[in-house]
Parts: structure tokens; sequence; C-alpha cells
């Protein structure tokens, strides 16, 4: 039953820029929280939820085309309250299982359910959004999934809390009809009639990492395929993860030569997905290195031989970016995960497409985001590119080395640094004050990259460069 209090809310500037006016115009009442607004009351009983995937400047025209039909059947919905928020969604700001659920429907009704489905695949013909984890795709931007409510105990001068948790049931279990095109996934056991795929290295909901055969002229050569879903990173400017691939190929063919990166092999799009394929590294990424380096021991207890170890492949991460910095590039995305380790300990940078060129100035508009605790103010503003985000990057990263610990557990979103908790754990004053300086808000106080590689071979009697 759809509950006809309105929350009272205060004119403020995010309501004012968000979607509380459009469901003002259309009478619907409707409650607030960090995130969501909300119409209706969930009932706290099991059923089914529909996710509506757009993206994330269409939200407000899918507000006022479905929200005056799923009100008149009387079912609880919500979505992201304002375009700013529905675009951190969709850029996987709070977590791939996050990604396209934008606007929700909710009903404990098997028969409701199926005539609001009805009525929104007509409704939702014209947009396009991101896939859903852990729900099935039944239409173009519609996808379901089972809902499971549970009461949590509590003491008697304590509410009791709701817990849920969702599942998808088997494609051939659910329910609803299914478009024909969205039954069943299909395993690609060939792309382009050239590329077999062996083994899946990850999955994501941007896109598989995959280890290939290629088969070109008959070599059977070993390469990386790198997959990008549909709709994923759709920005303002009318790109997305096909645009960021095309410019990774530019930077690959431009870089290989001169910089730690994999040979460039192919680009090219299947279905709704796109692909780039470079060359294979066999190796680990310096993210898990570090964590499974620091499983059993902190820094200060670990050998010296260790910690010259990973000190060495921080200062191959410093030459790789002064490479790129010559070549006039920013690599903008200069995290633990995205530096390979081969056996022969050299190493590898594997994604580029935050990188931006200086000289060029393209892309136009830089692409966002990065990882949060690695990202520096400007980034995080989108700012005009300058060397110096890569200045806090390495900051961050050294955090990551010699803590063993993501810098986001040490830096807020809003760039403020846990100085006494970074004290508390790391014993050398020049690193801490070294990192802090890269850290500092504003960018001329950042040291330079050969400042820093003087501080570490000082510090750790260091000479591998």
């Amino acid at each position: 039953m759809i509950n006809e209090l309105k929350e009272t809310h205060n004119q403020n500037v995010d309501q004012q820029n968000g979607f509380h006016h459009l469901l003002d115009e259309m009478g619907i009442p409707y409650q607030e929280n960090e995130n969501f607004l909300t119409v209706g009351n969930l009932s706290y009983q099991n059923g089914w939820v529909i996710f509506l995937s757009v993206n994330s400047h269409e939200l407000g025209d899918l507000i006022k085309n479905v929200a005056p039909v799923l009100y008149e059947l009387k079912v609880a919905f919500s979505c992201v309250k304002s375009e700013n928020i529905a675009e951190k969604v969709n850029d996987f700001w709070y977590g791939a299982d996050e990604v396209g659920r934008l606007f929700t429907v909710y009903s404990n009704d098997e028969d409701i359910t199926r005539q609001a489905l009805k009525k929104l695949t007509m409704l939702t013909k014209c947009y396009s959004g991101p896939q859903v984890n852990n729900a099935i795709r039944v239409e173009r931007v519609l996808y379901v999934t089972y809902i499971t409510f549970q009461q949590e105990e509590g003491s008697e001068t304590e509410k009791k809390q709701w817990k849920f948790s969702l599942s998808a049931p088997p494609v051939k279990k659910i329910p609803f009809k299914i478009n024909a095109a969205y039954k069943y996934w299909r395993r690609k056991r060939i792309l382009k009639r050239r590329y077999v795929p062996l083994e899946m290295i990850a999955r994501s909901s941007k896109g598989d990492l995959l280890k290939a055969i290629d088969m070109k002229g008959f070599r059977f050569g070993w390469c990386f395929i790198k997959e990008g879903k549909s709709h994923v990173f759709v920005d303002k400017h009318g790109r997305d993860i096909k645009d960021r691939f095309k410019w990774q190929r530019q930077l690959l063919q431009a870089l290989q030569n001169d910089v730690a990166v994999p040979k460039f092999i192919d680009y090219f799009e299947q279905g709704e997905e796109c692909y780039l394929v470079m060359e294979y590294l066999e190796g680990i990424d310096l993210n898990t290195k570090i964590y499974a380096a620091h499983k059993e021991k902190k820094w200060d207890e670990w050998e010296e031989e260790s910690r010259r170890e990973f000190i060495g492949y921080y200062l191959q991460v410093l030459e790789i970016l002064e490479k790129m910095h010559q070549k006039g590039y920013v690599h903008r995305d200069a995290t633990a995960n995205n530096f390979i380790i081969l056996p022969s300990k050299e190493l590898y940078t594997i994604d580029l497409e935050l990188s931006y060129n200086l000289n060029t100035r393209q892309p136009d508009v830089p692409f966002t985001l990065g990882s949060f605790g690695y990202v520096s103010p400007q980034q995080a503003n989108v700012e005009v590119p300058t060397v110096k985000e890569d200045i806090y990057a390495m900051g961050s990263l050294l955090i990551h080395v010699i803590v063993g610990r993501h810098p986001r557990n040490f830096i807020t979103l809003e760039h403020e640094v846990d100085i006494e908790g970074l004290r508390s754990l790391i014993t050398s004053g020049p690193v801490l004050d070294l990192i802090l300086k890269c850290l500092e808000n504003e960018p001329e106080k950042r040291p330079e990259l050969n400042e820093i590689k003087q501080v570490i071979r000082k510090v750790f009697t260091i000479d591998i460069l």
C-alpha cells in the first residue's frame, strides 16, 4: 500500500539538482534517504525486484515516463535521487553489484510483477544501460531477481532490523516472459573467427578478462583479451567503454617501444561488446603480491631482502611514469592493480585507459574517475590533467606497499588524510613525510618524481635504477 506521507525536506542544493521536483510535479509522495527517493513502503515479504538499468543522463526522463504508471499499480519503487549520484553508481563508486540499479521496483505479488513488466517493456524500449549483476535480463533494460527478507534479533530495548538478500532464480524457473535475445548467455567459443578463449582470468561487470589463443597464420600464440560490456562508463559526452578501449589502443601503439606496456594486437566489436587484444604477459599483479606478503608479517618484521624487493617494484613504477611523462603522457590510474610483475621481476603497466596526452590535450575531456584513495582532488574534479596527479598516486602507492592496505583506508572521499593512523603504521619519519608531501591537496606542493626516487634510495640504501 502506498504511503501517503511524504518526508519533509529542505530545499537544499541537492534537491534543486535532484529528481525531487519530478515526483513533486506528478503529485507522487515519497520519502528520502541518503541516496534514494522511495515511493511506498516495503511489506518485508519475500517477492520480486525489477531493476531498470539506464544511463545516468537518461534517468530523469525515465522517472517521468514510468513513475505515474507504477504509482497507479500501487507498487513500491525507488530511484537514485540525483544524476550526480546516478553517475557514481554506474561508474562503480559503490561497487560492481550496484551498477545499473538506478530505478528499482518491489512487488510480492507475481501477477502484479507480471503486469509491471509488461507496462515497463513498452515504456523502456528507447533506453540503454549497463548490465546488472545477480539478476536475469528479461528485456532491453529490465532485470529481475528475487528478494528475501529476514528480521534480525535485537534486545528488548532495540528495534529489530530487517536484512534482505537477492538471488536470481534459474532462467528456466523464472515465471516471467524473457525476450529471446536475453534468454541464455552464449559463451563465445571463437571471437572474430580468430581468437579462441581458453581461460577466464577474471569476470567483471565491466567486462571479462580472457586468456586466448590467436590462430592468425596458424601460429597459435597466447594473447590477452579485455572485454568491454555494452553501455559501461557512459558519460555526458556520449562516450562509453568503446571509446576508452579505442583510446587505449592508440596509447599502446604510441608507447609500446619506449614504455613497459603489453604489445597491442587488435581491437574489434562483436555483438554488444568490444574487445581489446594485447600481448599475453604471464605474471601477478602488484596488488595481489602486496597482500600476500603482508598476510603473515608487518613491514617492520620483514627480512631486509623482502623490503628491498618491494621497494624495487615501487622504483620500477616511478621509472614507467617517468618515461610516460617524457613522452607527454599522464598515467592517471597508477594503482597497484594496474601493474603486473613478470617471473623476471620486471614490471609492466597494463591499463592505460585513463591516461592523458599533455601535448595534444587528448582526450578533450579526460576520462573519469580512477580508484579512490589514489585519485587526487584535481582528478576527482575532472580538471585539466598534469603530472602532479601521478605524484599524488605515488604517495598512495607507497602507503599500499608499506602498510599492505588500500590507501582508501586512510584517505577520505574529501581527500582528508588520516595522518595519525599512518604514523602508527609507518615508523620511518622520512617515508611518512614523503607520503604526506605527495598527498598535498595543492599540486605545486607535491614533489617531483626525481625527488621521490632520491628519498626512497636514501632511506632504503638502494640503487636499483
